[in-house]
């Protein structure tokens, strides 16, 4: 083999380990975007409820009607969050859809208020409301996550009108 074979031979076996890396990082970005989609959808179940004025927790079960008797464990028969409008269903859209724990300044954030303490605040305040409302849930002073009922209760009640 000549110089010139050797040479064209790398640069062959280079660019074949460039476009597997690349093809690696493309199935990592499908693999994050399936997941993002995944949490999309989830989120889309949650809000359909919220704008329809009611309350996700109102949705009935597996297909019956509102005001049927079911059999309910303690955490179920709790009564059901006020409904909620505005930056509060948004707070709600972005608790559900992120899928994890949030400091207030990461909501502020999301929500596009400026970073500073004021607002941070505010946004605080709408937090612990929502907590008080049922449709979050405070771990620990500051981090705050939808409520764990929310999520059941709306996904099941809209996948049983989409059935």
């Amino acid at each position: 083999m000549t110089l010139g074979e050797a040479s064209l031979l790398e640069r062959l076996a280079a660019d074949e380990e460039s476009v597997r890396g690349q093809l690696e990082s493309l199935r990592e970005q499908v693999a994050a975007l399936e997941a993002r989609l995944s949490d999309l959808d989830t989120a889309r179940r949650i809000v359909t409820p919220l704008l329809a004025g009611h309350s996700p927790a109102k949705q009935a079960p597996s297909g019956g009607t509102p005001d049927a008797p079911t059999h309910t464990s303690p955490e179920e028969a709790a009564p059901a969050p006020k409904p909620v409008a505005g930056l509060d269903k948004q707070v709600v859209v972005i608790m559900a859809s992120s899928g994890r724990t949030m400091r207030a300044k990461e909501v502020a954030q999301a929500l596009g208020e400026p970073d500073v303490r004021g607002r941070v605040e505010t946004t605080r305040a709408r937090l612990k409301r929502l907590t008080a409302l049922g449709w979050l849930t405070q771990h620990e002073p500051g981090l705050f996550s939808i409520a764990a009922g929310i999520n059941g209760h709306a996904l099941e009640g809209v996948a049983n009108d989409e059935a």
